[in-house]
């Protein structure tokens, strides 16, 4: 692959209240490199309500912020990214396992790709990594609060 799946442009550190307003921060930016299309926004929004992606981090240690891996159909992608966002707040989403729980969600990771099974794969090869580090590396790079800390961290840690 020549393109590269993470790229520090792509990397947010979000002050949001609520998942809407995150996204639209996050969708102005991706909408402004060419990454994604008319609609975007609207359908990740949507999706998110339909298929929530809240995620409880018990299971990858004590102390780590719940996760979400928020995405939406290919057809409102134009290129293939991780969009890791790291929240200053945490948000609530609703549990992945149980849509009926809500979760205060620290950090996300926004799958972008074209292709119809491309999140899977994104999601799959994130969730590796996740489960593979440890407690201690994993606080490290929930704690960064720049866009560029982050990028230089997952960069030699994210393998595609």
């Amino acid at each position: 692959m020549t393109e590269r799946v993470l790229d520090p442009a792509t990397c947010f550190v979000v002050q949001a209240t609520d998942r809407t307003e995150m996204f639209t921060k996050v969708y102005q930016q991706l909408f402004e490199q060419g990454l994604v299309a008319n609609g975007f926004l609207e359908e990740v929004i949507q999706r998110e309500e339909d298929y929530p992606t809240g995620l409880d981090s018990r299971n990858l240690g004590a102390g780590l912020p719940n996760l979400a891996f928020s995405h939406t159909e290919g057809c409102f992608v134009k290129k293939q990214r991780i969009v890791p966002i790291r929240l200053l707040e945490p948000i609530v989403f609703k549990s992945m396992v149980n849509p009926e729980q809500e979760l205060p969600v620290g950090f996300c990771f926004m799958l972008l790709d074209d292709k119809a099974d491309g999140q899977a794969k994104l999601l799959s090869q994130t969730m590796t990594y996740l489960s593979q580090a440890g407690v201690s590396e994993l606080k490290e790079l929930f704690a960064l609060t720049k866009p560029q800390e982050i990028y230089d961290f997952l960069a030699g840690r994210l393998s595609f």
